[in-house]
């Protein structure tokens, strides 16, 4: 039975679920060319009731381009650098009071590795042990984020860059509209924060700037692991910093609750991410892929 082909949700302007992919198809060019013209048009593609387990996972990313190992080591698969192991266990987790709610595993709106110069193009998810409530994963379209904006205030940010830097969470307040308490940080969260400075230096991306493949331009804004608006007065970038995290918040989004049988492909380059907390006695665990690429617009900073 062939795949087939339709969007995520009919409230969504990005996005497509496919049904029933194996590895016959993706060794065809023809799917594989329509498989990546998806992920540049859609943003983010569902793959449900078809081939599911990790050869499938890294054969299916590599469509996408080369594999590349995630720089924070800790978090690396045993054997397998390209493919990281992303777990929340309740010996090992950051745990968070959001909201009066105590939970784990939470990470805020964010782009993979904009706390680096050299932001990766996209990755492949799957679940391996999920919890019974929360872990829920969302998205949100940056494309559609930018062109929300008012027209003077696209004007406004066009060639202003933001600093990144990998940190604890107390230190990004755009993130969340939400009122966040750090109770516990994980074991292995711990040793990445304490090499950020060394290896982490900040970092700036641009605010705008355009996919080259369409034309359409992109609000390239990570709520997590942003500090400030390069050269802009503090006051003044606070300012504008908590405007557009606020619109880029208040946006549509998708929001994902997982089985065992599904991956979700999305493109690094717009589409924000996030998690929400578990119960702090349960177990998570994620697996995802790291497909290289260089949109060439970062730049490292003095630390």
């Amino acid at each position: 039975m062939p795949y087939s082909v339709e969007p995520l949700s009919p409230d969504l302007s990005f996005g497509k679920i496919i049904r029933g992919l194996t590895s016959s198809d993706i060794e065809q060019e023809l799917v594989r060319e329509d498989l990546r013209r998806y992920w540049v048009e859609d943003g983010l593609v569902l793959f449900r009731d078809g081939e599911v387990n990790e050869d499938f996972q890294l054969n299916l990313s590599r469509v996408f381009g080369p594999l590349e190992a995630h720089p924070v080591k800790e978090i690396h698969t045993q054997g397998k650098p390209e493919l990281i192991t992303l777990t929340s266990a309740p010996d090992d987790v950051t745990i968070l009071e959001i909201d009066g709610e105590i939970g784990g595993g939470f990470l805020g709106w964010h782009t993979d590795l904009v706390y680096v110069d050299r932001i990766n193009h996209g990755g492949v998810l799957r679940a391996l042990q999920t919890s019974s409530r929360g872990g829920i994963t969302g998205f949100i379209d940056q494309i559609n984020c930018y062109e929300r904006l008012p027209e003077d205030l696209k004007e406004r940010i066009e060639g202003l860059d933001i600093v990144y830097q990998l940190g604890p969470f107390t230190k990004f307040p755009y993130m969340t509209h939400s009122r966040l308490r750090i109770i516990q940080e994980a074991e292995s969260a711990r040793g990445a924060l304490d090499r950020a400075k060394s290896e982490f230096p900040p970092v700036a991306h641009p605010l705008v700037f355009t996919q080259p493949e369409t034309g359409r331009k992109v609000l390239n804004l990570s709520p997590f692991f942003a500090l400030h608006i390069d050269g802009m007065d503090a006051s003044e970038s606070d300012a504008l910093m908590r405007q557009l995290s606020d619109h880029v918040l208040n946006s549509p989004a998708y929001h994902h609750a997982w089985s065992l049988d599904e991956m979700i492909l999305w493109d690094n380059w717009r589409m924000l991410h996030s998690v929400s907390q578990i119960p702090i006695d349960e177990t998570r665990i994620m697996q995802r892929t790291t497909i290289t690429g260089d949109y060439a617009k970062g730049r490292k900073l003095a630390a």
